[in-house]
């Protein structure tokens, strides 16, 4: 145990006792020497014990009082006195003064050597070097034994333990400029620097302080465990980024992707937001960062400059979306959905919801948004209806054979059916165009020459649009701005 005043008076063959009982008993004592000299705090230092036969002690009351005041000043941590030996009175105000400022006054038989009490210390102090080295050792035991599914939370238990109190973290405490490695906060309690990505703080709660040596161990085990885990975090975190991607490109099978998503702790109903932000690949470390940090499961990633979150459709994930809107970004969120087979459909939900907001900080489901048609109704599943009904045909033909053809229509009614300027935004020549439109107008069985039928594929196009079928971004593109490759390949 660490030697302390207490533990000197409680040792039978000291026969030491307190003139000032009750104070400062909780002193680390680390050192004791004789000292015989009229200022012996020049010749001393902290954690001492100070050992006189009365020598140097002033026969005046106020004197007594100075030479206590200077033994306190210089750290010393107690000073005991020969029973029989001092030539003046110990004045019972200095010695009152010497309780108020917290300094121990002791005294010890006369028949005690000095040389024993040193002894004393001496092996109290070889004792606790030999435990704290065996603390040591065992904690880091701790760290090589530690299973990898083995959380931080456990790991605190168990230094704890070893350390003989409590152990916790607290992430975002402030280091100064001035900040020691380790701080005493107040008694029992001590605080170290843990070494890691973001300010930590490893907090020291227990009945005694414990050497700052072994908080500084137990911080820098925390940070490695810390550290490990972060590496393994963020591998996850680009293993998911890739599963989402694909998934949204649709090179995985959704059919296939079911356990895969699981793994990441992901389960129906589903939710899928795409966010704007200035520089989505900063915004993609403080969105991870929220997300583990309320234990919220997602896939996060980055495409077309856009940020994509998969997650568990819910208060926990809603309330992440709040926050990263509060952090400056635009969010625009699908419907729920049960099953990965529907991740396009809620892809041009969230990117269409998206388009609609237009306020940073504000997140805009697809379901509350209006359509921007006076003649369409608002509700999703009746948009979808409208727009499969006359565009179903359509879309089923370029599931099957890998064209654009319903691109091709949006394009050319979105262009007043000109046959140059669409034919300029889709990259084709004029002829090409005419081939095309010729093979719609048989595949929906709709004549765009008739302005009747016209306005009938115009609305279906923008229910399409509204239901989440077709991405609105789409509309946007200009014809100066290259299309993708499969935009221009022959129909």
């Amino acid at each position: 145990m660490t030697f302390t005043v207490k533990s000197l008076l409680d040792l039978p063959e000291a026969r030491t006792v307190s003139l000032t009982p009750g104070v400062g008993e909780e002193r680390l004592i680390t050192w004791a020497h004789v000292c015989e000299l009229p200022e012996p705090w020049r010749w001393l230092g902290a954690g001492a014990l100070l050992m006189t036969t009365g020598l140097p002690l002033p026969p005046d009351a106020e004197q007594q009082r100075e030479y206590f005041r200077g033994v306190h000043a210089g750290g010393i941590a107690a000073i005991t006195i020969d029973e029989t030996m001092p030539e003046v009175e110990l004045h019972a105000s200095a010695l009152d003064d010497a309780a108020r400022i917290g300094l121990p006054v002791l005294q010890t038989a006369h028949e005690v050597p000095f040389v024993q009490l040193s002894m004393a210390v001496a092996r109290a102090a070889q004792q606790d070097r030999v435990r704290r080295i065996r603390q040591a050792e065992r904690m880091y035991a701790i760290l090589r034994t530690r299973a990898t599914d083995r959380t931080v939370d456990l790991l605190l238990a168990e230094l704890g333990r070893v350390l003989g109190g409590e152990l916790s973290l607290h992430r975002g405490a402030e280091r100064g400029v001035d900040r020691k490695p380790v701080e005493r906060v107040s008694r029992g309690v001590l605080t170290a620097v843990v070494p890691a990505e973001t300010e930590t703080e490893l907090r020291f709660s227990g009945a005694l302080d414990i050497d700052p040596s072994l908080l500084l161990h137990a911080a820098s085990i925390v940070g490695s465990a810390l550290a490990v885990e972060e590496a393994a975090r963020h591998s996850d975190w680009r293993h998911g980024s890739l599963l989402l991607g694909e998934l949204c490109d649709e090179t995985l099978p959704a059919e296939n992707a079911g356990d895969l998503v699981a793994a990441y702790g992901l389960r129906t109903p589903f939710v899928l937001a795409a966010a704007q932000a200035a520089e989505p690949e900063a915004l993609l470390a403080s969105v991870h960062t929220a997300f583990a940090a309320d234990g919220v499961p997602a896939l996060v990633t980055v495409k077309d400059h856009q940020l994509l979150l998969l997650g568990n459709a819910g208060e926990a994930v809603d309330d992440v979306f709040d926050a990263i809107a509060r952090a400056g970004a635009r969010l625009g969120v699908s419907e729920h959905f049960d099953a990965l087979q529907e991740l396009p459909t809620a892809l041009r939900q969230a990117r269409s919801a998206l388009i609609r907001n237009h306020e940073p900080g504000l997140v805009m489901r697809f379901e509350e948004h209006e359509t921007s048609s006076l003649f369409l109704p608002n509700d999703p599943a009746q948009l979808r209806g409208i727009a499969r009904q006359v565009l179903g045909p359509l879309q089923t033909y370029d599931r099957q054979r890998g064209t654009k053809l319903t691109h091709t229509l949006r394009v050319f009614l979105e262009e007043n059916r000109s046959w140059v300027r669409a034919a300029e935004r889709l990259y084709v020549h004029r002829q090409t165009l005419i081939a095309r439109i010729s093979r719609i107008e048989k595949i929906i069985d709709r004549d765009l020459s008739s302005m009747e039928d016209a306005a009938e594929c115009w609305l279906a196009i923008q229910a399409a649009i509204g239901s989440g079928e077709l991405d609105p971004g789409v509309a946007a593109r200009r014809a100066d701005t290259a299309p993708h490759p499969s935009e221009t390949e022959e129909t």
